[in-house]
C-alpha cells in the first residue's frame, strides 16, 4: 500500500558506505496507514541514527587529539624561533647599533628590547636588595647577522634617551606577551575553533616563555570609537591599541589548511609594535582519523595532462596529438573561457640522441655524464607534467613564500601576480593580487631578501605614458599577498648564485637618455622600507641589471658573470672581453619589452653637443627618440648540475627566429631548455630538453617534489596565428615541470 503522506528529505548522512536519510512529515492527512515493511523499518532507522552519532563524535575527538599534538609541536617551534636571548650594545653609529649576539642567538628581522639597569630595589624592613628597576631605552630590529655579532637598526626610542655602549639587549623582560585570536579553521569540518585556540593557548603558556591573551580580552581592549573601522587584528590601528591596553609584543595568527598531502596548522607571528612579520611555523596535524574536509572555493581551473594510472606513459614521450572534442574546438574558435584546450603531445626525444639511463625528456648535447645509482621513477612521481594555464604568464620564479620549506611557483601577467602551489603533481592557484590599470608588470624575481625565512616577490613595474618605474615587493601573509614596499623608482632584481649566501636585492635607476642609467646598487630592508646602499662590485662589462648571472663571487665582489649578448651565452671576468663564448644562436625573446622615452633635458644636452635635430626641422621632442628596450632571457647558474656531475652549470633557453609580418618561424633552434657544463675551465653544451610547445618565456629550478633534487620549471606561450592575434599579442600559457628522478 503506498504511503499517503508527503515527505521531504531532511538530512542524508553517509556512514561507511551506508546512506541514512532522515525524513520529516509535511502536509499530513488523517487516514489509516499500514506500514509496508512492518515494525523493523523504524527500528533499523533508529539504530542507524544511534550508531551515526558516536561515529561523528569520534571524528571530532580524533581531530582534537591530533590538534593537541600539533599544538605542542607548534609551541616548541615558536619557542625556538623566539629564544630568551640576552646581550649588550657594543657600538652605536647614528641609527645603526652593533650588538654582541651572533648567528647562534638572533636572526635577521628579529626585534629586541634595549634597556638599562636602574636603581636598586631594597626591602623596607630587612634592607635586602631585591633587584634593580629596568629603564627601557628603545627597540631594535636585526638587519645583518654575523658569526659573533650583529647589526641592528633603531625602530623606536624613548624620548630624550640615547642608546649607549654597554646598554643591555633582550627579547623580553619576563614572558613574551602574545595576542592569540581565534584560529581560522577554514574548510575543515568538525573543527572547533574555540577549543583549538584554547589548546594552543594552554600549550604556549606551559612552555613558561609566553603569556597568552585570547580573543575575548583582545576584543574588549579594542572597544571604542575606532572599533567599527578595524577589519582585523593585524590592522595598524588595532595593533597600536592592543599595545597600549594590553602591552602585547606579538600577534600570532593561526589557520588550519587542508590539502591533498594532509592537514596543516600554519602560524604567522607579527610584531605588535611595528606590524612586521617575524617568523612562521607550519605543523602537520597527523594521526587524525577520518576527517571530512569541505570542498575549497572554486577558482580558475588548472588542468594537468599527467595521467594517474599505473604504467601510463607520460605525455612528453608520445608523438601523437591528443584529440580535441568538437565542443572544445567550438570554444576555442569563439575565444571563450580561461581554460584552454588540451595540449598537443610533445614528440618523444629521439632515442639516437639520448644517453642511456637519462630521463626521457633529456637529449644529449656535446656531452652528458650520467650519474650512477639513480632510482627508477615511481608511479607517484612522473618525469614530466604539462599544465595548461588559465592566465598567459609573462615570467615565473619559485621560492618558499610561507616558510614551510616547500617552494611555491609565482607568475606575472601584465597586471596580476599569481601564486601557485605544487601538490601531487598538480598546480593550484592559492593567491593573486592585481595592479592598477595604468601599471604594467615587466620583470619578476623571488628570494628571501629580508632574511626572515620566507621569500619575497619582487616585481618591476612601469606606469604612465612615459614608462615611469613603479616597482613593488610582496609577501604572502595569512594566505594573502601584501605589498610591503611599492612605488620604488628602480628596476629590481634578486641576485643569487654560487657563493651568495643571502640573495641580494639589486636596483638600477632609469636613465635620462638610455633605459638603464647609473650604477647597479644594493637595496637593504630596514624594517619599513628599502634603503639604497653601495654599488655592487661587478665586471666592467656589466651595464644592465638584467643581462648578467653570477658565476663566481670572491668576498663582496662578483668576479665572473654569464651574459647573453648577440643571442649567445658569454662569460666575462675582470677583462673586458669574453673568457668563453657559446657558438649556439639562442634565438629571440621579445615578450618583456617597453618603450623608453628620453627626458627633454638629456635631449637638449645631446642637441647642444652633437647638433641633434628633429626630423621635421621643428623643436626636438622626446617621443621622436623613444627606443624599444627588450629584457634579455634569464640565465640560471647552478653550483651543482641538475643532471650529470659538472661543478657549474648554466641554464637558459632557446627559441626559433621569427621573420615577416606574421612572424613566420624558422626551423632552428627549437624552443627548449639547454645546459652548459663547466669542464676544464671552459663550458660545453651539455644536455637539452626535448622541444616544448610554443615559445619559452622563462625558466626556474626548485625542489617541488621534496625528492632532494631540483626540478626544472619551464614557462612557454603559444601565440595564435593571424593578423588580429599578432596585433593583440594573444597567447595561452603552458608550464612544463621536468623532474630528474632517475
Amino acid at each position: 500500500m503506498p504511503l499517503p503522506l508527503d515527505v521531504a528529505v531532511l538530512a542524508p548522512v553517509a556512514v561507511k558506505g551506508m546512506k541514512v536519510s532522515i525524513y520529516r512529515v509535511t502536509k499530513t492527512r488523517t487516514g489509516q496507514v499500514t506500514p509496508p515493511y512492518g515494525w523493523y523499518g523504524p527500528v533499523f532507522l533508529s539504530l542507524a541514527v544511534i550508531l551515526c552519532i558516536p561515529l561523528i563524535a569520534s571524528q571530532a575527538r580524533a581531530l582534537e587529539l591530533a590538534f593537541g599534538q600539533a599544538a605542542e609541536e607548534a609551541a616548541a617551534k615558536l619557542t625556538a624561533a623566539l629564544p630568551a636571548v640576552h646581550g649588550s650594545v657594543t657600538a652605536v653609529e647614528k641609527d645603526r647599533v652593533l650588538i654582541d649576539l651572533g648567528a647562534k642567538h638572533v636572526y635577521q628581522g628579529m626585534e629586541l628590547q634595549v634597556y638599562r639597569e636602574g636603581d636598586e630595589v631594597k626591602h623596607p624592613v630587612t634592607g635586602e636588595v631585591l633587584g634593580r628597576r629596568d629603564k627601557r631605552i628603545g627597540l631594535l630590529r636585526v638587519v645583518e647577522v654575523k658569526e659573533r655579532f650583529s647589526e641592528a637598526t633603531v625602530v623606536s626610542r624613548e624620548e630624550g634617551v640615547a642608546i649607549r655602549i654597554k646598554d643591555l639587549i633582550r627579547l623580553s623582560s619576563d614572558r613574551v606577551v602574545v595576542a592569540l585570536p581565534l584560529i581560522d579553521v577554514g574548510g575543515v569540518k568538525d573543527a572547533n575553533a574555540q577549543a583549538f585556540t584554547k589548546d594552543l593557548a594552554i600549550t604556549l603558556a606551559k612552555t613558561g616563555h609566553f603569556m597568552v591573551i585570547e580573543e575575548p580580552l583582545l576584543r574588549a581592549a579594542l572597544t571604542g570609537e575606532q572599533s567599527s573601522r578595524i577589519e582585523s587584528f593585524s590592522d595598524p590601528v588595532a595593533l597600536k591599541k592592543l599595545v597600549e591596553k594590553t602591552q602585547v609584543q606579538l600577534l600570532v595568527l593561526g589557520k588550519l589548511s587542508p590539502s591533498p598531502q594532509g592537514l596543516f596548522l600554519n602560524l604567522q607571528v607579527l610584531s605588535a609594535l611595528t606590524g612586521a612579520p617575524l617568523t612562521v611555523a607550519s605543523v602537520e596535524v597527523t594521526e587524525r582519523g577520518p576527517i571530512v574536509i569541505a570542498a575549497p572555493p572554486s577558482s580558475r581551473p588548472l588542468r594537468s595532462t599527467a595521467g594517474s594510472g599505473p604504467g601510463q606513459t607520460p605525455s612528453f614521450i608520445q608523438g601523437e596529438r591528443q584529440p580535441v572534442s568538437p565542443q572544445r574546438a567550438d570554444e576555442r574558435r569563439k575565444g571563450a573561457g580561461s581554460e584552454i584546450a588540451a595540449l598537443p603531445r610533445t614528440p618523444a626525444a629521439d632515442e639516437g640522441v639520448r644517453e642511456r639511463g637519462a630521463p626521457s625528456f633529456l637529449r644529449r648535447g656535446e656531452k652528458v655524464t650520467v650519474p650512477s645509482g639513480e632510482a627508477a621513477p615511481s608511479n607517484e612521481m612522473r618525469e614530466a607534467v604539462t599544465v595548461e594555464l588559465a592566465d598567459p604568464l609573462l615570467a615565473l620564479a619559485a621560492g618558499d613564500l610561507d616558510g614551510d620549506r616547500r617552494p611555491e611557483i609565482v607568475g606575472i601577467t601584465s597586471s596580476e601576480v599569481i601564486v601557485y602551489r605544487w601538490q601531487n603533481q598538480r598546480l593550484t592557484s592559492i593567491a593573486r593580487i592585481g595592479s592598477p590599470r595604468s601599471v604594467r608588470h615587466l620583470h619578476l624575481d623571488v628570494g628571501d631578501i629580508n632574511g626572515r625565512g620566507q621569500a619575497q616577490i619582487v616585481v618591476t613595474a612601469l606606469s604612465g605614458g612615459r614608462s615611469e618605474l613603479q616597482s613593488f615587493v610582496l609577501e604572502l601573509q595569512g594566505g594573502r599577498l601584501v605589498r610591503i614596499a611599492e612605488k620604488l623608482g628602480y628596476f629590481l632584481r634578486v641576485v643569487a648564485g654560487p657563493g651568495i649566501e643571502t640573495p641580494i636585492l639589486a636596483g638600477q635607476r632609469m636613465g635620462e637618455l638610455t633605459a638603464f642609467g647609473g650604477p647597479i646598487v644594493r637595496l637593504t630592508w630596514n624594517g619599513g622600507q628599502y634603503i639604497e646602499g653601495q654599488p655592487l662590485a661587478l665586471p666592467t662589462r656589466v651595464k644592465n641589471l638584467y643581462e648578467f648571472a653570477p658565476i663566481k663571487v670572491v668576498g663582496d665582489q662578483i668576479s665572473e658573470v654569464a651574459i647573453i649578448s648577440e643571442q649567445r651565452v658569454k662569460t666575462y671576468g675582470s677583462e673586458n672581453k669574453p673568457s668563453w663564448e657559446g657558438k649556439d644562436d639562442l634565438g629571440e625573446v621579445d615578450h618583456l619589452a617597453f618603450m623608453h622615452i628620453p627626458t627633454m633635458r638629456a635631449l637638449q644636452m645631446l642637441q647642444a653637443t652633437e647638433g641633434l635635430k628633429s626630423g621635421s626641422g621643428t623643436q626636438i621632442t622626446p617621443e621622436e627618440h623613444a627606443a624599444q628596450e627588450i629584457l634579455p632571457r634569464r640565465v640560471i647558474v647552478e653550483a651543482s648540475a641538475l643532471w650529470g656531475n659538472a661543478k657549474t652549470e648554466l641554464l637558459t633557453f632557446t627559441n626559433p627566429k621569427k621573420v615577416g609580418l606574421f612572424r613566420t618561424e624558422m626551423s632552428y633552434p627549437p624552443s627548449q631548455v639547454v645546459a652548459f657544463d663547466r669542464q676544464n675551465g671552459s663550458f660545453v653544451r651539455g644536455w637539452e630538453t626535448i622541444p616544448v610547445e610554443g615559445h619559452v618565456r622563462d625558466v626556474a629550478v626548485a625542489d617541488l617534489n621534496g625528492a632532494g633534487r631540483k626540478d626544472l620549471i619551464v614557462l612557454s606561450a603559444v601565440k595564435e596565428k593571424g593578423l588580429v592575434a599578432y596585433l593583440q599579442d594573444g597567447s595561452r600559457g603552458i608550464i612544463n615541470v621536468f623532474s630528474f628522478i632517475r
